[in-house]
């Protein structure tokens, strides 16, 4: 018999006095035995199948990897096509085997995959190509099934952080909540006032340390220049020509004294310390931004939903200086004014244009989500720099045969 045919075939009795008297002498005890025979081989066969997949999927994903650091851009999104195909189906017939192990190494393989896929389309220079990027997050969203088939952590095409936590309901920690991008005034932390009513004092440092040349700690450096960890992507998503730079007050490359901005540092201490801590943790930064004129920051989303970032105006260009200032957050704009603070969730897309003939200057300030309760922070921040590890090192590290 084909293998068809056994998984397919009965067991037949012969005495004829056995089974259902038609004569035939089918054995119902037989036949039960027969069908969990059937079961187990055809899971096994499955079973086979999967793990075949899964192998061959790891294998092009780390091509794709590879093309892609060698701007072999067009044949690693191919190969990336392929892994998700494979990966889909995988899924597909893991679902009848209800192997929990087998789901998450198809739900990881496939959170790599939509993601470097993700990000070929985000780092073009085309705007019109970029968009894509949300078009791929869409697919990976409904390929899932709500969750069914994998497990896809991206609820939102215009949010596609590289690492998703879960934000509960602080009366019901079962219910996941989906955050808004933009936080208005009325919905602040009480912090925010107390920068507002601080701001002159804020900006009169900031003025310090433009002018003082003779400051060791006035260090402005460009914005993902790579002399320090956070952010060392952000200089490609800044226009041709344009200049954005910072000084960090908190957070990898600060200074280890408080010379720089004795009162600010000492403010945000006191009033602030969520922000301070996760910058000293490696998870945020505090910095003073400048946005030079005339420069553009193109469409991206930040690396996590832990966390809130939000904006003092310090330096705005006026209204009447030959352009805008302003920045979209999800499908909204939004303009910065002087003393105050505007709050919002950079895991979602978020753009800045300086069209005007001035500078924008803001203190910049990363602090946790206040959906994500305290006694997770540091779990969530461990997992999401370990992640962050395992990502390039995965590029580097070739899947055994």
């Amino acid at each position: 018999n084909t293998k068809r045919d056994k998984r397919n075939s009965f067991v037949y009795s012969t005495n004829s006095g056995d089974g259902d008297g038609s004569g035939l002498g089918v054995s119902n005890l037989s036949l039960q035995e027969s069908s969990k025979n059937g079961h187990k081989n055809e899971d096994a066969f499955s079973a086979a199948l999967v793990a075949k997949g899964l192998t061959l999927a790891q294998k092009l994903l780390f091509c794709a990897y590879c093309e892609a650091d060698g701007d072999q851009i067009q044949s690693s999104r191919m190969r990336l096509a392929q892994c998700i195909s494979i990966l889909l189906e995988c899924a597909r017939i893991c679902g009848n085997l209800n192997s929990e192990t087998k789901f998450a190494s198809i739900s990881s393989l496939l959170r790599d995959a939509w993601m470097e896929l993700m990000l070929s389309y985000e780092e073009e220079a085309s705007e019109q190509v970029r968009r894509i990027s949300r078009h791929v997050v869409h697919m990976a969203i409904q390929s899932s099934l709500g969750n069914t088939l994998y497990g896809c952590d991206w609820k939102h095409p215009l949010q596609r952080p590289g690492y998703m936590g879960q934000l509960l309901l602080e009366e019901d920690e079962s219910a996941e909540i989906m955050a808004p991008p933009y936080i208005p005034p009325q919905d602040h932390p009480a912090w925010c006032q107390t920068l507002q009513s601080h701001w002159k004092e804020i900006a009169s440092e900031l003025h310090s340390l433009q002018t003082n040349n003779n400051n060791n700690n006035n260090q402005w450096t460009v914005v993902g220049s790579g002399d320090r960890g956070s952010g060392g992507d952000d200089h490609r998503v800044v226009s041709a020509g344009g200049n954005w730079t910072e000084h960090v007050l908190f957070g990898t490359g600060s200074s280890n004294s408080d010379m720089d901005a004795p009162f600010t540092k000492s403010l945000l201490r006191k009033c602030v310390p969520d922000a301070v801590s996760l910058a000293e943790q490696g998870g945020g930064e505090v910095i003073f931004s400048k946005l030079a004129p005339k420069t553009k920051i193109a469409a991206h989303c930040g690396p996590t939903n832990l966390r809130w970032t939000a904006h003092l105006g310090l330096v705005i260009p006026s209204t009447n200086c030959g352009g805008e200032c302003s920045m979209r957050v999800a499908n909204k704009w939004h303009h910065w004014q002087t003393g105050k603070v505007l709050v919002f969730d950079d895991s979602y897309e978020h753009e800045i244009r300086n069209d005007t003939d001035q500078v924008r200057i803001v203190l910049l300030l990363r602090l946790w989500h206040p959906s994500l309760p305290k006694y997770r922070r540091q779990d969530e921040l461990n997992k999401a720099l370990l992640l962050k590890q395992q990502a390039v090192e995965k590029r580097y590290k070739a899947p055994s045969a």
